[in-house]
Protein backbone atom coordinates (compact mmCIF):
# COMPACT_ATOMS: atom_id res chain seq x y z
CA UNK A 1 0.00 0.00 0.00
CA UNK A 2 1.21 3.19 -1.07
CA UNK A 3 0.79 6.29 1.99
CA UNK A 4 -1.57 8.38 -0.51
CA UNK A 5 -3.62 4.87 -1.18
CA UNK A 6 -3.56 4.89 3.02
CA UNK A 7 -4.17 8.15 3.24
CA UNK A 8 -7.52 8.26 1.52
CA UNK A 9 -8.47 4.99 3.35
CA UNK A 10 -7.83 6.30 6.82
CA UNK A 11 -9.73 9.51 5.74
CA UNK A 12 -12.65 8.07 5.17
CA UNK A 13 -12.95 5.96 8.45
CA UNK A 14 -11.24 8.12 10.72
CA UNK A 15 -11.90 11.75 9.74
CA UNK A 16 -14.80 14.25 9.69
CA UNK A 17 -16.51 14.42 6.80
CA UNK A 18 -15.19 17.60 4.17
CA UNK A 19 -11.82 17.84 5.94
CA UNK A 20 -9.26 16.28 3.29
CA UNK A 21 -6.91 19.37 3.82
CA UNK A 22 -7.04 18.22 7.74
CA UNK A 23 -6.04 14.93 6.75
CA UNK A 24 -3.18 16.06 4.56
CA UNK A 25 -1.73 17.74 7.43
CA UNK A 26 -1.80 14.68 9.46
CA UNK A 27 0.60 13.13 6.74
CA UNK A 28 2.93 15.89 6.57
CA UNK A 29 3.26 15.83 10.23
CA UNK A 30 4.11 11.94 10.10
CA UNK A 31 6.84 12.68 7.03
CA UNK A 32 8.13 15.80 9.37
CA UNK A 33 8.96 13.03 11.83
CA UNK A 34 9.99 10.74 9.57
CA UNK A 35 7.26 8.25 10.42
CA UNK A 36 6.65 8.05 6.67
CA UNK A 37 8.56 7.99 3.14
CA UNK A 38 9.72 11.50 2.46
CA UNK A 39 9.67 13.55 -0.71
CA UNK A 40 8.85 12.78 -4.55
CA UNK A 41 11.27 10.02 -5.03
CA UNK A 42 10.22 8.24 -2.25
CA UNK A 43 6.03 8.24 -3.26
CA UNK A 44 6.24 4.91 -4.68
CA UNK A 45 8.00 3.17 -1.62
CA UNK A 46 5.01 1.02 -0.26
CA UNK A 47 4.57 1.17 3.12
CA UNK A 48 5.72 -1.15 5.95
CA UNK A 49 3.76 -2.63 8.74
CA UNK A 50 4.78 -0.08 11.37
CA UNK A 51 5.29 2.21 8.87
CA UNK A 52 0.83 2.01 8.70
CA UNK A 53 0.50 1.39 12.13
CA UNK A 54 2.19 5.03 12.56
CA UNK A 55 -0.34 6.75 10.13
CA UNK A 56 -3.18 4.67 12.63
CA UNK A 57 -1.84 6.37 15.61
CA UNK A 58 -1.39 9.84 13.89
CA UNK A 59 -5.51 10.21 14.24
CA UNK A 60 -4.82 9.75 17.94
CA UNK A 61 -4.49 13.55 18.51
CA UNK A 62 -7.41 16.03 18.07
CA UNK A 63 -5.06 18.23 16.44
CA UNK A 64 -3.53 17.65 12.99
CA UNK A 65 -0.46 19.56 13.68
CA UNK A 66 0.06 16.84 16.55
CA UNK A 67 -0.11 13.66 14.52
CA UNK A 68 3.55 12.83 14.12
CA UNK A 69 4.02 13.97 17.61
CA UNK A 70 1.39 11.47 19.09
CA UNK A 71 2.36 8.77 16.57
CA UNK A 72 6.02 8.94 17.52
CA UNK A 73 5.06 8.71 21.58
CA UNK A 74 2.00 6.36 21.17
CA UNK A 75 3.98 4.15 18.98
CA UNK A 76 7.25 3.92 21.19
CA UNK A 77 4.57 2.80 24.37
CA UNK A 78 5.38 -0.13 26.28
CA UNK A 79 3.57 -3.39 27.64
CA UNK A 80 2.56 -3.29 31.53
CA UNK A 81 4.21 -6.35 32.86
CA UNK A 82 6.55 -6.92 29.89
CA UNK A 83 6.67 -9.03 27.01
CA UNK A 84 4.50 -12.23 28.57
CA UNK A 85 1.78 -9.69 29.51
CA UNK A 86 1.53 -8.05 25.68
CA UNK A 87 -0.37 -9.38 22.84
CA UNK A 88 1.15 -11.86 20.22
CA UNK A 89 4.35 -11.01 22.11
CA UNK A 90 4.14 -7.66 21.15
CA UNK A 91 6.85 -5.45 22.66
CA UNK A 92 5.38 -2.05 22.15
CA UNK A 93 2.04 -0.22 21.23
CA UNK A 94 3.51 0.07 17.31
CA UNK A 95 4.70 -3.00 17.10
CA UNK A 96 1.02 -4.43 17.97
CA UNK A 97 -0.66 -2.50 15.66
CA UNK A 98 1.81 -3.98 13.51
CA UNK A 99 0.67 -7.72 14.05
CA UNK A 100 -2.96 -6.50 13.33
CA UNK A 101 -2.74 -5.05 10.26
CA UNK A 102 -0.06 -8.44 9.24
CA UNK A 103 -1.78 -11.27 7.58
CA UNK A 104 -0.71 -12.88 10.32
CA UNK A 105 -2.38 -10.78 12.85
CA UNK A 106 -5.61 -13.12 14.49
CA UNK A 107 -8.06 -10.32 15.00
CA UNK A 108 -10.90 -12.33 15.45
CA UNK A 109 -9.45 -12.31 19.10
CA UNK A 110 -9.25 -8.24 19.60
CA UNK A 111 -12.48 -6.84 21.27
CA UNK A 112 -10.95 -3.19 21.25
CA UNK A 113 -8.12 -0.66 21.24
CA UNK A 114 -8.39 2.62 22.94
CA UNK A 115 -6.21 5.14 22.35
CA UNK A 116 -5.91 8.30 25.01
CA UNK A 117 -4.60 11.50 24.67
CA UNK A 118 -4.99 12.60 28.40
CA UNK A 119 -4.89 16.45 29.05
CA UNK A 120 -5.33 19.30 31.91
CA UNK A 121 -3.22 22.55 32.05
CA UNK A 122 -0.11 21.29 31.50
CA UNK A 123 1.59 18.89 29.20
CA UNK A 124 -1.02 15.78 27.16
CA UNK A 125 -0.08 12.13 28.48
CA UNK A 126 -0.44 9.23 26.35
CA UNK A 127 -1.71 5.63 27.08
CA UNK A 128 -3.41 2.95 25.74
CA UNK A 129 -5.22 0.08 26.21
CA UNK A 130 -6.13 -3.10 24.66
CA UNK A 131 -8.58 -5.90 24.93
CA UNK A 132 -8.94 -9.39 23.90
CA UNK A 133 -10.21 -12.45 24.26
CA UNK A 134 -7.41 -15.73 25.34
CA UNK A 135 -8.80 -19.22 26.51
CA UNK A 136 -12.19 -17.60 27.02
CA UNK A 137 -11.21 -14.91 29.42
CA UNK A 138 -10.69 -10.83 28.96
CA UNK A 139 -7.01 -9.93 28.77
CA UNK A 140 -6.53 -6.58 29.55
CA UNK A 141 -2.96 -5.11 27.98
CA UNK A 142 -1.81 -1.19 29.16
CA UNK A 143 0.55 1.01 27.02
CA UNK A 144 2.61 3.30 29.16
CA UNK A 145 5.84 5.27 28.91
CA UNK A 146 8.70 3.53 27.84
CA UNK A 147 10.04 5.34 31.57
CA UNK A 148 7.81 3.75 33.97
CA UNK A 149 10.52 1.00 34.05
CA UNK A 150 9.11 -0.58 37.16
CA UNK A 151 5.95 -1.27 35.51
CA UNK A 152 7.41 -3.64 33.15
CA UNK A 153 8.44 -6.64 35.36
CA UNK A 154 6.97 -9.75 35.40
CA UNK A 155 3.64 -9.79 36.64
CA UNK A 156 3.22 -5.62 37.31
CA UNK A 157 -0.11 -5.73 34.83
CA UNK A 158 -1.84 -8.01 37.90
CA UNK A 159 -2.01 -5.07 39.94
CA UNK A 160 -1.96 -2.37 37.51
CA UNK A 161 -5.28 -0.27 37.53
CA UNK A 162 -6.13 -0.61 33.78
CA UNK A 163 -9.01 2.17 33.45
CA UNK A 164 -7.38 5.26 35.59
CA UNK A 165 -7.46 8.22 34.28
CA UNK A 166 -4.79 10.52 36.17
CA UNK A 167 -5.37 13.90 34.87
CA UNK A 168 -9.09 15.81 34.67
CA UNK A 169 -9.77 14.76 30.85
CA UNK A 170 -9.19 12.49 28.11
CA UNK A 171 -9.55 12.26 24.05
CA UNK A 172 -9.89 9.00 23.64
CA UNK A 173 -10.60 6.87 20.21
CA UNK A 174 -11.31 3.25 20.19
CA UNK A 175 -10.64 1.11 17.07
CA UNK A 176 -12.71 -2.83 16.88
CA UNK A 177 -11.72 -5.75 14.94
CA UNK A 178 -13.81 -4.68 11.93
CA UNK A 179 -11.33 -1.52 11.49
CA UNK A 180 -8.26 -4.02 11.40
CA UNK A 181 -9.89 -6.78 9.60
CA UNK A 182 -10.87 -4.04 6.62
CA UNK A 183 -7.27 -2.59 7.03
CA UNK A 184 -5.35 -5.84 7.06
CA UNK A 185 -7.46 -7.14 4.07
CA UNK A 186 -6.93 -3.98 1.85
CA UNK A 187 -3.02 -3.82 2.55
CA UNK A 188 -2.84 -7.41 1.37
CA UNK A 189 -4.72 -7.27 -1.77
CA UNK A 190 -2.74 -3.60 -2.98
CA UNK A 191 0.36 -5.73 -2.16
CA UNK A 192 -0.88 -8.91 -4.20
CA UNK A 193 -2.13 -6.52 -7.39
CA UNK A 194 1.03 -4.72 -6.59
CA UNK A 195 -0.38 -1.69 -9.24
CA UNK A 196 1.67 1.04 -9.71
CA UNK A 197 1.58 4.50 -8.12
CA UNK A 198 -0.84 6.74 -9.87
CA UNK A 199 -0.79 10.15 -8.38
CA UNK A 200 -0.42 14.12 -8.99
CA UNK A 201 3.35 15.02 -8.20
CA UNK A 202 2.24 18.41 -8.03
CA UNK A 203 1.26 17.48 -4.89
CA UNK A 204 5.02 17.12 -3.85
CA UNK A 205 6.43 20.24 -5.28
CA UNK A 206 5.56 21.96 -2.06
CA UNK A 207 7.52 19.25 0.04
CA UNK A 208 10.40 19.68 -2.39
CA UNK A 209 10.77 23.25 -1.42
CA UNK A 210 10.37 22.37 2.04
CA UNK A 211 13.28 20.12 1.38
CA UNK A 212 15.38 22.81 -0.17
CA UNK A 213 14.55 25.11 2.99
CA UNK A 214 15.06 22.12 5.99
CA UNK A 215 18.57 21.69 3.76
CA UNK A 216 19.55 25.59 4.24
CA UNK A 217 18.54 25.00 8.20
CA UNK A 218 21.21 22.31 8.43
CA UNK A 219 18.83 19.17 7.84
CA UNK A 220 20.68 16.17 6.61
CA UNK A 221 20.55 12.35 5.85
CA UNK A 222 21.48 11.45 8.80
CA UNK A 223 19.60 13.88 10.98
CA UNK A 224 18.05 13.30 14.69
CA UNK A 225 16.21 16.78 16.01
CA UNK A 226 14.94 17.78 19.07
CA UNK A 227 12.61 20.17 18.84
CA UNK A 228 11.34 22.44 22.18
CA UNK A 229 9.29 25.06 23.13
CA UNK A 230 10.74 28.31 24.35
CA UNK A 231 8.72 31.29 26.23
CA UNK A 232 10.24 34.25 25.40
CA UNK A 233 10.19 38.09 25.97
CA UNK A 234 14.19 38.35 24.25
CA UNK A 235 14.63 39.73 20.99
CA UNK A 236 13.97 36.56 18.37
CA UNK A 237 14.16 36.43 14.66
CA UNK A 238 10.97 36.65 12.55
CA UNK A 239 11.79 33.81 10.23
CA UNK A 240 13.52 30.44 10.90
CA UNK A 241 16.87 31.02 11.62
CA UNK A 242 19.76 28.54 11.66
CA UNK A 243 22.56 30.01 14.11
CA UNK A 244 25.82 29.25 16.16
CA UNK A 245 26.55 29.10 19.79
CA UNK A 246 28.73 27.22 22.44
CA UNK A 247 30.25 25.30 19.20
CA UNK A 248 27.09 23.62 18.35
CA UNK A 249 24.06 24.74 15.67
CA UNK A 250 20.71 25.69 16.42
CA UNK A 251 17.27 26.56 15.05
CA UNK A 252 15.50 29.45 15.88
CA UNK A 253 11.12 29.36 15.15
CA UNK A 254 9.33 32.26 15.53
CA UNK A 255 6.22 32.26 17.38
CA UNK A 256 3.22 32.21 15.11
CA UNK A 257 -0.68 31.98 15.28
CA UNK A 258 0.06 28.14 15.06
CA UNK A 259 3.69 27.81 16.78
CA UNK A 260 5.14 28.90 19.55
CA UNK A 261 8.65 29.99 19.93
CA UNK A 262 10.87 27.07 19.57
CA UNK A 263 14.81 25.47 19.14
CA UNK A 264 15.83 23.21 16.95
CA UNK A 265 19.08 21.16 18.01
CA UNK A 266 20.27 18.01 15.51
CA UNK A 267 21.72 15.93 18.18
CA UNK A 268 23.58 13.66 15.34
CA UNK A 269 25.03 16.11 13.32
CA UNK A 270 25.94 17.88 16.41
CA UNK A 271 26.89 15.03 18.60
CA UNK A 272 25.30 15.78 21.71
CA UNK A 273 22.97 14.16 23.93
CA UNK A 274 19.57 15.44 24.84
CA UNK A 275 20.18 17.08 28.07
CA UNK A 276 23.48 18.30 27.26
CA UNK A 277 21.67 19.98 24.43
CA UNK A 278 18.88 21.31 26.84
CA UNK A 279 21.72 22.73 29.14
CA UNK A 280 23.43 24.69 26.54
CA UNK A 281 20.21 25.93 25.05
CA UNK A 282 19.74 27.31 29.04
CA UNK A 283 23.21 29.24 29.10
CA UNK A 284 22.23 30.33 25.79
CA UNK A 285 18.65 31.71 26.80
CA UNK A 286 20.35 32.98 29.92
CA UNK A 287 22.93 35.24 28.17
CA UNK A 288 19.92 36.30 26.17
CA UNK A 289 17.71 37.57 29.30
CA UNK A 290 20.63 39.05 30.64
CA UNK A 291 21.20 41.30 27.14
CA UNK A 292 17.88 41.84 27.38
CA UNK A 293 16.95 41.84 30.46
CA UNK A 294 13.43 40.03 29.58
CA UNK A 295 12.50 36.53 30.60
CA UNK A 296 13.32 33.43 28.52
CA UNK A 297 12.35 29.92 29.65
CA UNK A 298 12.74 26.40 28.09
CA UNK A 299 9.66 23.98 28.16
CA UNK A 300 8.67 20.42 26.60
CA UNK A 301 9.45 19.20 23.55
CA UNK A 302 10.13 15.67 21.67
CA UNK A 303 12.84 14.38 19.27
CA UNK A 304 13.03 12.23 16.73
CA UNK A 305 12.44 14.34 13.50
CA UNK A 306 14.62 13.89 10.16
CA UNK A 307 14.10 18.06 9.82
CA UNK A 308 14.04 21.03 12.28
CA UNK A 309 9.86 21.37 13.22
CA UNK A 310 8.36 24.51 15.38
CA UNK A 311 6.78 23.55 18.04
CA UNK A 312 2.85 23.68 17.82
CA UNK A 313 1.41 26.48 20.64
CA UNK A 314 0.91 25.13 24.40
CA UNK A 315 -2.82 27.32 25.00
CA UNK A 316 -3.71 26.99 28.29
CA UNK A 317 -6.74 25.04 28.72
CA UNK A 318 -9.76 26.85 30.24
CA UNK A 319 -12.48 26.31 32.49
CA UNK A 320 -15.80 28.19 31.66
CA UNK A 321 -19.25 27.82 33.47
CA UNK A 322 -22.40 28.40 31.09
CA UNK A 323 -23.38 29.88 34.09
CA UNK A 324 -21.11 31.52 36.31
CA UNK A 325 -21.55 30.51 40.30
CA UNK A 326 -19.36 32.03 42.81
CA UNK A 327 -20.08 32.29 46.17
CA UNK A 328 -17.14 32.62 48.16
CA UNK A 329 -16.42 35.10 50.60
CA UNK A 330 -12.91 37.29 51.20
CA UNK A 331 -11.14 35.75 54.35
CA UNK A 332 -10.04 38.17 57.04
CA UNK A 333 -7.16 35.79 57.94
CA UNK A 334 -4.53 37.43 56.70
CA UNK A 335 -2.01 33.74 57.28
CA UNK A 336 -4.39 32.24 54.97
CA UNK A 337 -4.36 34.18 52.30
CA UNK A 338 -0.77 34.92 52.12
CA UNK A 339 -0.69 30.67 52.04
CA UNK A 340 -2.98 31.23 48.98
CA UNK A 341 -0.86 34.05 47.47
CA UNK A 342 2.43 31.76 47.41
CA UNK A 343 0.39 28.35 46.62
CA UNK A 344 -0.75 31.04 43.16
CA UNK A 345 2.93 31.81 43.24
CA UNK A 346 4.31 28.21 42.56
CA UNK A 347 1.33 27.28 39.78
CA UNK A 348 2.38 30.77 37.85
CA UNK A 349 6.58 29.50 38.24
CA UNK A 350 5.35 25.77 37.34
CA UNK A 351 3.37 27.27 34.84
CA UNK A 352 6.42 28.68 32.89
CA UNK A 353 8.62 26.11 33.58
CA UNK A 354 10.31 28.26 36.60
CA UNK A 355 11.53 25.50 38.83
CA UNK A 356 13.33 26.60 41.48
CA UNK A 357 10.73 29.59 42.15
CA UNK A 358 8.20 27.23 42.12
CA UNK A 359 9.81 25.03 44.63
CA UNK A 360 10.38 27.89 47.05
CA UNK A 361 6.81 29.13 46.73
CA UNK A 362 5.43 25.28 47.29
CA UNK A 363 7.68 25.10 50.39
CA UNK A 364 6.92 28.48 51.87
CA UNK A 365 3.27 27.98 51.82
CA UNK A 366 3.71 25.49 55.21
CA UNK A 367 7.36 27.63 56.17
CA UNK A 368 4.53 29.93 56.83
CA UNK A 369 4.18 27.01 60.46
CA UNK A 370 7.20 24.85 60.23
CA UNK A 371 10.43 27.34 59.70
CA UNK A 372 13.20 25.44 60.52
CA UNK A 373 14.83 22.10 59.79
CA UNK A 374 13.26 19.82 62.53
CA UNK A 375 10.18 20.97 62.68
CA UNK A 376 9.36 20.68 58.70
CA UNK A 377 11.06 17.53 57.90
CA UNK A 378 9.17 15.96 60.82
CA UNK A 379 5.17 17.38 59.52
CA UNK A 380 6.89 16.46 55.49
CA UNK A 381 7.84 12.57 56.96
CA UNK A 382 4.31 12.86 59.19
CA UNK A 383 1.65 13.74 56.34
CA UNK A 384 3.18 12.65 52.57
CA UNK A 385 1.51 9.04 53.67
CA UNK A 386 -1.85 11.09 53.52
CA UNK A 387 -0.44 13.24 50.21
CA UNK A 388 1.15 10.35 48.30
CA UNK A 389 -2.19 8.45 46.87
CA UNK A 390 -3.21 11.67 45.33
CA UNK A 391 0.13 12.26 43.65
CA UNK A 392 0.38 11.33 39.52
CA UNK A 393 2.47 7.77 39.55
CA UNK A 394 4.94 9.36 37.27
CA UNK A 395 5.63 12.37 38.92
CA UNK A 396 6.21 9.96 42.44
CA UNK A 397 8.49 7.19 40.44
CA UNK A 398 10.60 10.27 39.53
CA UNK A 399 10.92 11.52 42.69
CA UNK A 400 11.46 9.26 44.80
CA UNK A 401 14.39 7.93 41.94
CA UNK A 402 15.67 11.15 43.32
CA UNK A 403 15.40 11.16 46.94
CA UNK A 404 16.53 7.80 47.13
CA UNK A 405 19.79 8.69 45.06
CA UNK A 406 20.67 11.10 47.59
CA UNK A 407 19.76 8.58 50.52
CA UNK A 408 17.63 10.50 52.88
CA UNK A 409 13.95 10.66 53.94
CA UNK A 410 11.20 12.61 52.22
CA UNK A 411 11.60 15.52 54.88
CA UNK A 412 15.31 15.90 54.13
CA UNK A 413 15.04 16.04 50.51
CA UNK A 414 12.60 18.67 50.68
CA UNK A 415 14.06 20.60 53.18
CA UNK A 416 17.49 20.09 52.61
CA UNK A 417 17.95 19.05 48.63
CA UNK A 418 14.76 21.24 47.57
CA UNK A 419 14.58 24.35 49.34
CA UNK A 420 18.09 24.92 50.42
CA UNK A 421 19.36 23.97 47.34
CA UNK A 422 16.94 26.91 45.76
CA UNK A 423 17.60 29.22 48.28
CA UNK A 424 21.01 29.21 48.52
CA UNK A 425 24.43 28.96 47.09
CA UNK A 426 24.98 25.87 48.91
CA UNK A 427 28.67 24.39 48.50
CA UNK A 428 27.09 20.71 49.87
CA UNK A 429 23.96 20.77 47.85
CA UNK A 430 24.82 23.02 44.75
CA UNK A 431 21.65 23.54 41.86
CA UNK A 432 22.46 25.10 38.48
CA UNK A 433 18.88 26.02 37.00
CA UNK A 434 20.37 25.93 33.34
CA UNK A 435 21.01 22.48 33.83
CA UNK A 436 18.97 20.06 31.82
CA UNK A 437 18.12 17.18 34.36
CA UNK A 438 18.54 19.52 37.62
CA UNK A 439 15.57 21.27 36.06
CA UNK A 440 13.99 18.29 36.02
CA UNK A 441 14.70 17.22 39.02
CA UNK A 442 13.25 20.70 40.69
CA UNK A 443 9.77 20.83 38.31
CA UNK A 444 8.90 17.36 39.44
CA UNK A 445 9.60 18.18 42.76
CA UNK A 446 7.75 21.10 42.80
CA UNK A 447 4.62 18.77 41.99
CA UNK A 448 5.05 16.67 45.06
CA UNK A 449 5.42 20.24 47.11
CA UNK A 450 2.36 21.54 45.43
CA UNK A 451 0.43 18.78 46.84
CA UNK A 452 2.11 19.17 50.33
CA UNK A 453 0.98 22.37 50.30
CA UNK A 454 -2.46 21.96 49.08
CA UNK A 455 -2.67 19.41 52.12
CA UNK A 456 -1.41 22.25 54.96
CA UNK A 457 -3.91 24.64 53.58
CA UNK A 458 -7.14 22.26 53.82
CA UNK A 459 -5.77 21.13 57.26
CA UNK A 460 -4.44 23.88 58.61
CA UNK A 461 -7.66 27.00 57.58
CA UNK A 462 -10.25 23.97 57.24
CA UNK A 463 -10.48 25.88 53.49
CA UNK A 464 -12.93 24.98 50.95
CA UNK A 465 -12.11 23.90 47.04
CA UNK A 466 -15.40 24.65 45.89
CA UNK A 467 -16.74 28.07 44.35
CA UNK A 468 -19.95 27.14 45.92
CA UNK A 469 -19.51 27.77 49.64
CA UNK A 470 -16.48 28.73 51.93
CA UNK A 471 -17.61 25.71 54.11
CA UNK A 472 -15.42 22.61 53.60
CA UNK A 473 -17.02 19.84 52.06
CA UNK A 474 -16.13 15.84 51.92
CA UNK A 475 -13.91 16.59 49.60
CA UNK A 476 -10.16 14.15 49.41
CA UNK A 477 -7.57 15.93 51.46
CA UNK A 478 -5.38 16.95 48.89
CA UNK A 479 -7.93 16.85 45.50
Amino acid sequence: MYARELMIWLHERLAERGSLDQTRKRFESLRGHNLLPRGRQNAAVRLSNEQIASAVLGFAHPAPGYAGHASLILGNLHTVGGVNASFKSAATLNDTIAVLVGPAGDRSSLQRLTLSVERDFGDDEYVAVLRFRENNETKTVSFVSKYAVSLFQPGAEKGYDHDKLDRLTAIERSLGPNFFRDLSRTVSVSRQLDRPLKTDWREYETEEEKAEFHRRLGAGQSSHFLNLRVDAQVTWPKEPTRMEFGGHHFVLFPKTKEHSHSISIDLARERISADTARTLINRMLSVMSWCDNQPASLHEGWSGNSIPVPVPRQDLALMTMHEWLFYRTLSNDEDLMRCLAYYRDGLNAYSVGLASHAVLSFFRVFETRYDTRKPVTDWVNSVFPSVKPFILESALQAFEADRVQENVDVGTYVYRNCRVATAHAARDVPSDPDGAEESRRLLNASKIMQHLARYFIKQEFKFSSSYLTDEPGREGNNS
